[in-house]
């Protein structure tokens, strides 16, 4: 099977994203719509947008929240080539320091990777289903289309600014980001289409096809344990609001045309690897959002991935810490001192369970706490003040 042609047979009615998809017994073809090294020239809109849209990619160069971590770049850059195949050379992908799961591909190929989607995912081939999708709506010219539907908003008097457009999220507030994702939304048809053409991509690439719906059974477990905690809903639900729909149909698609999927639990080791070295930057992240219901979530599910449980059990202590419910002291102490029995436990384990002591009177422990933390971490920025404490 090639990603040129898409031949399936659905033989039952589906629901995407809200619209009801007959049964059907004839074959469907689809199939990309430019080909690679694809450069706008007849088109003078779609120069005119090309000039604006590499002017905001300049700016997002310079932007501070652009990952530059070498890890964390080749990883993602060596999944989206692999997507992409004859199109690789045509995307230039950033990966945003963002906590919110999101990717997004602009029609001059400029590709976004949110870390909240690194995150989130529960293996490479979840990452692989996302990006595999974004690619889709380029193919597709989607990302034309709705640029140019933004540029008849624009002539019929509303405002709208591509650069703002393409670097929504970069820095941007929550609510402004959630209102620019949901009004420039794809509508059901091209969702769909970038859906299945995705999917088509990913198995080509000898990716699991099946992350094509359980990285979004994994965002909405999410999302359902937040609201269970009484949390605001985030930004997925807001821009996302026919995700169960969406995942009960690939499932249905995926299972019925590769089989059911693999039951043995394998542990994704890049991912893990790259997890593992930026964890305090990911987590800290999520952290700063003050969700913790989500926070916890994903405490637990990378626990079950096998991320290093010295890492997963402090940051298990810093949410208690942070969160301040009552009973939380008590279980980020224990989080913490669980984070130190293990190998590579974050310095900062010893300081804040030592600060944690103090607010006890433990003053003996909480010194051998401060002491072990300075220890470990001699050029700690904050030595001063502990030391301070060690000579009260």
């Amino acid at each position: 099977m090639t990603v040129r042609r898409l031949t399936f047979l659905i033989t039952t009615t589906f629901i995407v994203c809200g619209v009801a998809l007959a049964a059907v017994e004839e074959a469907e073809e689809l199939t990309h719509k430019i080909p690679p090294g694809y450069v706008p020239e007849e088109a003078r809109d779609e120069q005119g947008l090309w000039l604006e849209l590499e002017e905001a990619e300049r700016s997002l160069n310079k932007s501070a929240l652009l990952i530059r971590n070498t890890d964390i770049n080749a990883y993602i850059n060596a999944i989206v080539c692999r997507v992409a195949g004859a199109y690789c050379n045509d995307f230039r992908v950033y990966v945003i320091r963002n906590p919110h799961f999101n990717a997004s591909m602009t029609a001059t190929g400029m590709m976004q990777i949110w870390t909240g989607l690194i995150v989130r995912a529960g293996s490479t081939d979840e990452i692989a289903a996302v990006v595999g999708h974004e690619i889709a709506h380029y193919t597709r010219l989607h990302s034309l289309q709705r640029l140019r539907d933004i540029k008849k908003k624009m002539a019929a008097g509303a405002f709208f600014d591509v650069a703002l457009i393409a670097l929504s999220g970069v820095s941007a507030p929550v609510g402004q980001m959630t209102a620019m994702m949901s009004a420039l939304a794809f509508n059901r048809e091209q969702e769909s289409e970038a859906d299945v053409l995705g999917v088509m991509m990913v198995v080509d690439a000898s990716y699991n096809p099946h992350a094509s719906y359980t990285v979004w059974e994994n965002i909405i477990a999410e999302e359902e344990a937040a609201v269970a905690k009484r949390e605001e809903p985030g930004m997925f639900a807001k821009t996302h609001p026919a995700a169960e729909e969406r995942a009960r149909y690939l499932k249905a698609l995926v299972t019925a045309r590769y089989g059911p999927p693999d039951q043995d639990a394998v542990h994704d080791q890049k991912l893990l690897s790259v997890l593992n070295s930026n964890y305090a930057m990911l987590m800290e992240d999520q952290l700063d959002t003050n969700r913790f219901g989500r926070t916890l979530d994903l405490l637990e599910r990378h626990g079950e991935m096998g991320v290093n449980p010295s890492l997963v059990r402090f940051f298990y202590g810093e949410m208690f810490r942070q969160r301040g419910e009552d009973g939380d002291r008590e279980l980020a102490k224990s989080a913490y001192r669980h984070s130190i029995e293990g190998a590579d436990a974050p310095p900062e384990a010893y300081k804040n369970l030592g600060y944690l002591l103090l607010k006890d009177g433990d003053i003996d422990a909480a010194k051998d706490n401060f002491r072990m933390y300075l220890e470990l971490h001699p050029d700690a920025s904050d030595r001063a003040m502990i030391e301070f404490y060690l000579e009260e």
